[in-house]
């Protein structure tokens, strides 16, 4: 009995080895084929990691393309800008050529002709004269495209009105803006160029000083003044607002955009850049001025299309009581320094 029991013992034995030599021949060539796997993973991520590199290089030299074509597109613009204005001086030159041969002739040399005078400008003749502020404009205050899309905001101050006045039309954005809503419009401008650009951009346009033009006319329903106030002085200025609220129509408004001194950013950024600029006029100041003229509902609005994309990042702390507190007034400092660069103030008479 027991050599039986010996003898299946030895039998087991023999086929647990047998099957440990067997398990450790699988696991064997399972760790083979492993060590294999691994190392063709480790050559995929290898060539993985060179068309990373790669495309890394690829994506910078496509960042360099997408740089200069951003460079070329500007470059363009500016180019067409200045071919438009180039075609302008044509078009003026050959109209003055064909209605006056002699007056042609002196504009082209360059000499004065009795008789022919500029308007009367109420603002004195400064950086204008010494600057070609057309291409001054085109250097610094961006694309066309780029300022009607800031000047939108201001349109349904004039929806449904018959006619409206653009001082300081420059290059005609807000003109355009204007007769894209099918509202009538005329530009004034003290720079010559500007109006003779406008016209030939199919604009209404004349070359006058603002509150000179406006006494010319009997009546307005609407006047928008860019970036204008800025290059007067204050007498100027409480002059233009008083003509305008003789001007307007009841319910017509008188909207004002100007540099934002209440945002300390404009004397960094762009104020002084523009030698043509008098002095920033605060918003409360002008809002009086609009008072004295006669205007009741004032606005003043802060543009948001305007503001830099700065802002002080807030502190985040659960062991101070006091952070709170600072982070408010960090956002006090904050708006001080990257709040809006524009405002506008809106009047309605």
């Amino acid at each position: 009995m027991l050599t039986k029991t010996r003898e299946k013992l030895e039998e087991l034995g023999k086929q647990m080895e047998q099957r440990v030599k067997e398990t450790d021949e699988i696991v064997r060539k399972l760790q083979e084929q492993l060590e294999k796997e691994q190392e063709a993973a480790g050559k995929r991520v290898r060539s993985l990691e060179l068309r990373v590199d790669d495309l890394e290089r690829r994506l910078d030299g496509y960042e360099n393309v997408i740089i200069n074509l951003r460079n070329n597109n500007a470059r363009l613009e500016m180019m067409e800008q200045t071919m438009e204005r180039i075609l302008a001086r044509q078009s003026k030159l050959e109209r003055i050529v064909k209605e006056r041969p002699d007056q042609g002739r002196a504009v082209e040399s360059g000499e004065k002709e009795e008789g022919l005078s500029a308007p009367v400008l109420s603002s004195p003749k400064d950086s204008y004269m010494t600057i070609d502020y057309f291409d001054f404009e085109n250097h610094f205050r961006g694309s066309r495209e780029a300022i009607k899309e800031r000047q939108k905001q201001y349109l349904a101050c004039f929806t449904g009105r018959e006619r409206v006045v653009d001082i300081g039309c420059g290059r005609g954005e807000f003109l355009e803006l204007l007769k894209e809503e099918h509202i009538s419009a005329v530009g004034v401008d003290t720079y010559e160029e500007f109006v003779d650009y406008c016209k030939e951009k199919g604009f209404e346009a004349v070359w006058d000083d603002g509150i000179h033009y406006l006494k010319t006319i009997d009546r307005t329903d609407g006047i928008f003044a860019g970036q204008v106030v800025e290059h007067l002085t204050p007498e100027q200025i409480m002059e233009l607002c008083a003509t305008a609220y003789e001007k307007l129509d009841a319910g017509a408004s008188l909207v004002i955009e100007t540099p934002n001194p209440t945002s300390l950013a404009i004397y960094t950024h762009a104020f002084y850049v523009d030698p043509s600029h008098v002095k920033p006029v605060h918003p409360l100041t002008m809002e009086y001025y609009m008072q004295k003229a006669g205007f009741r509902d004032i606005k003043i609005v802060y543009t948001r299309s305007s503001r830099l994309p700065i802002q002080i990042p807030e502190l985040k702390s659960e062991n101070r009581d006091d952070v709170e507190a600072f982070n408010n007034v960090m956002k006090e400092v904050s708006e001080l320094l990257f709040g809006s660069q524009d405002y506008a103030i809106i009047a309605t008479k």
